[in-house]
């Protein structure tokens, strides 16, 4: 038992002692006891008003002198004070701290509330969307009013980031990330991204230029190579030197036209050259130049079927093409490759799949990167420039699809390749 509760019994104790005795001796002995009952619940009462009055006061000050078990509470109430006042401290101190370390980040940073309404901002977001202080409360749609913007700061899933032109700064390109966090509310991240941007166009440009201008040589050392081989009287080194030198010709050649048509998929929008067309018709096609290419070594199967997206065909057939003919040499001995198209609610997925080498599940993440071969294609019989995988993957986001790659080693490989039907 606590000290003060066992002095607070004890007072009630003698009180009552005391009463007894004290009644009995005058012969007033209930008078005596109701007049102490009394004056102990007075006392009580005066103990208990001051108690709440420093309690109301939000446990400023000093608390009041009081003894027994009512001292008792107002020393542990006011130990929970200091104990919350030096939390309070700790939490303001790392309040500030934080607040400090996102004043000074580059990044834009917003926090929304489900309404989408403005809630707090940083330093860096005042700086790229132009904010006041009677902006609190506003909502985010009124500052940004792009209808992409829109669109996307009201879906219920946030897929990655998008980019937007600043509205208050010339030549200002703004990366924004909205993340969900607590009830329903929004973190807005913004990036400028405009140097990485310039670098980006400057680079693509580069190779671009660089790659057209390697075209005028190769063609002039691929034609004295030719005329060479043509006057040539046939020796067995000479025919394997000139072979071996057009085969790398062809390489760079090849080379040089994939490196200005990733240049060019990059650069140009999805929306340019858009059309109608039967995807069926596009694939069977491709499939007829598949044969031709494999000489018989290969079985395919594919079922026509009418489907009609609106894509650019040239770049649709592009990326198809490579995955189908990359299908047939990488698998020489011969395999069995199966093309499907499935109609889905919103798009076709085409599988390309066969049952030939197949890939090491562990260079699949980096089969789209530049001039990645894998181990099984590194030779000049079937290593390629190292970019096709590359620009088929930027055709097919081009285009608003995306692509997966299934396979492993020995078990052969397919690619899921989804578009959808109209391309906004």
């Amino acid at each position: 038992m606590r000290p003060g509760m066992r002095r607070e019994i004890w007072r009630v104790v003698l009180i009552g002692i005391s009463s007894l005795i004290f009644g009995w001796t005058l012969g007033f002995f209930f008078e005596v006891i109701l007049l102490s009952l009394t004056l102990y619940l007075l006392w009580a009462f005066q103990t208990f008003s001051l108690i709440f009055n420093w309690i109301d006061k939000g446990l400023r000050g000093i608390p009041p002198e009081v003894d027994g078990v009512w001292g008792e509470i107002t020393d542990t109430l006011n130990r929970q004070r200091r104990r919350h006042r030096r939390a309070q401290d700790k939490m303001r101190v790392t309040i500030n701290r934080m607040t400090r370390v996102t004043e000074v980040l580059d990044e834009g940073i917003l926090v929304l509330h489900s309404n989408r309404t403005l809630d707090w901002w940083n330093d860096s977001a005042k700086r790229f969307l132009g904010l006041r202080t009677s902006d609190r409360g506003t909502s985010i749609m009124n500052l940004i009013r792009d209808p992409e913007f829109v669109e996307y700061i009201n879906q219920e899933n946030f897929s990655g980031p998008i980019k937007l032109m600043s509205a208050i700064q010339d030549d200002v390109l703004l990366e924004l990330t909205a993340t969900y966090f607590g009830q329903n509310e929004v973190v807005l991240v913004i990036t400028d991204i405009s140097r990485l941007s310039k670098l980006q166009r400057l680079r693509s440009e580069f190779v671009s230029n660089v790659s057209h201008e390697l075209r005028t040589p190769l063609t002039v050392v691929r034609g004295y190579l030719e005329t060479l081989q043509d006057m040539s009287n046939g020796t067995a080194l000479e025919v394997k030197a000139y072979a071996q030198m057009s085969e790398q010709v062809t390489r760079m050649q090849t080379l040089a036209d994939d490196l200005i048509l990733l240049s060019q998929l990059e650069e140009v929008s999805g929306s340019a050259d858009i059309e109608e067309f039967d995807l069926s018709v596009v694939v069977n096609s491709i499939v007829l130049e598949a044969e031709a290419l494999s000489g018989k070594k290969h079985t395919f199967t594919f079922v026509p079927d009418a489907v009609t997206v609106s894509a650019n065909q040239r770049d649709i057939r592009m990326a198809l093409g490579n995955i189908i003919f990359n299908a047939v040499r990488h698998n020489p001995q011969g395999a069995d490759i199966d093309i499907g198209l499935k109609p889905q609610q919103q798009g076709v997925m085409i599988s390309i799949k066969d049952n030939g080498v197949g890939i090491d599940p562990a260079e699949i993440p980096r089969l789209t990167e530049r001039f990645y071969r894998g181990d099984n294609s590194r030779n000049s019989q079937t290593g390629g420039s190292g970019l096709g995988l590359a620009i088929v993957k930027h055709a097919i986001i081009q285009a608003g699809g995306n692509l997966t790659i299934h396979s492993r080693l020995g078990q052969g490989a397919q690619f899921d390749c989804w578009l959808p039907y109209s391309q906004e």
